[in-house]
């Protein structure tokens, strides 16, 4: 009998289920496999073991009390009659936990994380006008560094793969009451820790990780707004304004329960961009009144070679309109 009852139970592990219907399913198959002590406790009496059989008689009735309890708490919503474990549970200092206020608390704090280091995360601030959405390419290495970066992010608790601390009743009730296809087990979309943009010389590619260090491919853009990739960067400056991880496991509404099914996460990406202009200027400081340096007289045919300098040469030089000195701190990069 404990052999069936034993087996029974590893096939209702591999039986999607939420928890309360589970503990319906085990309520029912305690209290007949309960009713085995029964006869068992008969078999003793027959054979003239009195003592025995009254033993079985206590446990089966034992098993019996604590059979009704389950059938109260998990078929009704009435609270069960001569109930002791209040009692118990004082002479062992347990604490009662209310499972719907555990759940509450949960969801409050996966909420409070998500706005520290949730959606909102960018790598600046931009104006919504500035922004567009980029379409995006995996290659099987991308994607594998994909969800490799979750797992790393899901251990180190920087995101959480729990459905936003909701209970399976919940995540059903609120699919029904929503019209709601599926809900993610990551409840909202997360911002990496690490997102840069590079420029591979034929392609851009979204680079991400734990930080700069561990960065890694995860994504080839294709478009950005309508605009092919590379058009766009002849036109435009372009900045990844967040990037961020979405996808993943989801729950599904069943006939009288939720079903998980799996997929892989992926990525979404919002890029910021500026048209390029012909000169850079510096916001900060006024415009030069000196002369544009001349450039009729440019090397760019000559051949590059390394050129030595006195210290008084530099110091002469400091006067010149073409010095490092009057150049402005932006377009001392740009020249």
């Amino acid at each position: 009998m404990f052999s069936l009852l034993s087996m029974i139970n590893g096939w209702i592990g591999y039986i999607n289920m939420n928890a309360k219907i589970k503990n319906r399913v085990y309520t029912v198959l305690g209290g007949l496999g309960n009713f085995y002590l029964l006869y068992v406790a008969y078999r003793f009496y027959a054979n003239g073991f009195a003592g025995r059989g009254t033993l079985f008689i206590l446990a089966f009735l034992i098993l019996l009390y604590f059979t009704y309890l389950n059938v109260m708490y998990f078929f009704t919503d009435q609270p069960a009659k001569f109930d002791i474990s209040p009692v118990i549970m004082q002479w062992l200092h347990i604490t009662p936990k209310d499972p719907e206020e555990e759940a509450r608390k949960k969801v409050a704090r996966a909420r409070a994380f998500y706005q520290q280091h949730g959606y909102v995360q960018t790598n600046g601030i931009f104006k919504d006008e500035n922004l567009l959405p980029a379409t995006l390419a995996f290659s099987p290495k991308q994607e594998a560094n994909i969800q490799q970066l979750v797992q790393q992010l899901a251990k180190i608790q920087y995101l959480n793969l729990d459905y936003g601390g909701r209970t399976d009743d919940d995540i059903y009730q609120e699919l029904k009451i929503k019209n709601q296809g599926q809900v993610y087990a990551l409840a909202d979309p997360v911002a990496l820790p690490y997102f840069n943009l590079k420029n591979t010389g034929d392609r851009l590619e979204v680079y991400g990780g734990l930080n700069q260090m561990e960065s890694q491919s995860l994504a080839t853009i294709t478009e950005i707004g309508l605009m092919p990739a590379t058009q766009a960067l002849t036109k435009y400056r372009l900045s990844i304004a967040t990037a961020v991880v979405a996808g993943g496991p989801f729950k599904r509404g069943g006939r009288s329960t939720v079903m998980e099914e799996h997929q892989p996460f992926t990525l979404k990406v919002q890029l910021a961009y500026q048209e390029k202009t012909t000169a850079v200027t510096n916001p900060i400081a006024p415009p030069s009144s000196q002369p544009e340096p001349s450039k009729t007289n440019s090397s760019s045919d000559q051949p590059l070679r390394r050129t030595q300098h006195t210290d008084a040469e530099w110091k002469d030089s400091s006067d010149q309109p073409n010095s490092p000195e009057h150049y402005s701190r932006t377009e001392r990069y740009h020249r």
